[in-house]
């Protein structure tokens, strides 16, 4: 899991999907203040912070990568535009997996017919689901401390 903060300017692009309040860019080139360039591959936002990024400008993008996945959760632009959105919703997918083996363990440890495979995934998706928050509090961390 790895933070950053780019300070440069964003051409206005079009997301190569959005679905439920999620876009996707790819590529999407930020260039920086020095003059350098930085591409990023299949780059995830949310809400304002897409809508932000879909219509460019100068500014600070706050990017995060982890669980093999690359967003920018937030963004400072130059015009005075701040938002912070977290780039995906696996979190509560995890959550409703989680669930669905607490349930599946319940219902066999009831009726003695224990499927285990369902429960094993139910328990690996609990340190998942710590991983994935991790992330996403990081981002806001960083997002909160930077001027």
């Amino acid at each position: 899991m790895a933070t950053e903060m780019i300070e440069g300017t964003v051409a206005p692009s079009d997301p190569i999907r959005s679905k439920r309040g999620y876009l996707m860019f790819d590529p999407l080139e930020i260039r920086d203040r020095q003059g350098g360039t930085r591409k990023l591959s299949k780059v995830c936002c949310a809400g304002a912070v897409g809508e932000a990024v879909r219509k460019g400008g100068a500014g600070r993008f706050y990017v995060s990568s982890g669980g093999g996945q690359t967003g920018i959760h937030g963004v400072r632009m130059d015009d005075g535009t701040e938002a912070y959105a977290h780039y995906n919703n696996m979190e509560m997918i995890v959550l409703l997996g989680i669930a669905a083996g607490m349930a599946v363990l319940v219902v066999g440890l009831v009726t003695g017919d224990m499927m285990i495979i369902p429960v094993l995934i139910g328990f690996l998706l609990i340190a998942a689901y710590f991983f994935l928050r991790s992330i996403r509090l990081a981002g806001k961390k960083q997002y909160d401390e930077a001027p």
